[in-house]
């Protein structure tokens, strides 16, 4: 199986009473126990989007706490001016929005984020086509690539449609790139997301609400779908 066919699960804090920290160590060996992989931080400045979340502390003291990868998707107006402060935070990955800074501050941005050997990742609006980022993939900046399947600034929206299509577009820009799915991810929409290429998919309200995580996370990474690919591979 080509690694665009292992998916991993990046659960979000963003639905968590995040000011209480009995309730994040409690969610923290959940998600720890489910097979998830990362721990996502939907970071919100207020003014690229109108919510306001937390910031780099929080990051820090849940990366003081884990082994799990820390996965930083900054919805921050001109993160080149906060970047650091997430780097030093510990973040395995840190994404920025394609519409939050000038190209120059982008291109900027992602390099110091990989000169830090972190993985640089380039987050989409659902408005923002595909073709906008085949230079930044051609220029091998990008790590990952962040299809927003909502409007950012809010957990608990639906998904939109055309988001899977994206998600398809960017995977034949780029064989290699990891796809990331934030947004309204659940189990029937995440057959198609796999099957179109994307290979981390975020989830929070829906995994975190679930009776039972692990069977969730179970279903979320699609473990039936892995077998039959695998399956067909061996018998040619």
């Amino acid at each position: 199986m080509g690694v665009f066919k292992i998916i991993r699960i990046s659960g979000s804090f963003l639905m968590l009473d995040y000011n209480n920290d009995e309730v994040l160590e409690e969610a923290l060996v959940e998600l720890e126990k489910s097979g998830a992989n990362f721990v996502h931080f939907d970071v919100m400045d207020g003014k690229f989007v109108k919510n306001k979340t937390f910031d780099h502390k929080l990051v820090k003291k849940i990366q003081e706490k884990t082994n799990l990868m820390i996965d930083v998707h900054l919805m921050v107006e001109y993160p080149e001016n906060v970047v650091e402060d997430y780097i030093k935070a510990g973040a395995d990955i840190i994404s920025v929005h394609y519409e939050s800074t000038t190209p120059e501050n982008l291109e900027k941005t992602l390099k110091l984020i990989k000169s830090k050997t972190v993985l640089s990742g380039v987050a989409l609006n659902p408005e923002t086509p595909a073709y906008k980022i085949k230079d930044l993939l051609k220029k091998d900046l990008v790590d990952v690539v962040v299809v927003m399947g909502v409007k950012p600034g809010a957990g608990g929206q639906t998904f939109i449609p055309g988001s899977a299509e994206k998600v398809a577009e960017i995977r034949e820009m780029s064989k290699s790139v990891y796809i990331e799915v934030d947004g309204g991810v659940n189990i029937k929409n995440s057959k198609i997301l796999r099957t179109l290429g994307a290979n981390i998919l975020v989830s929070g309200s829906f995994l975190f609400g679930s009776k039972n995580m692990r069977k969730t996370v179970k279903a979320l990474k699609g473990n039936n779908y892995a077998s039959r690919i695998k399956d067909y591979f061996t018998k040619k």
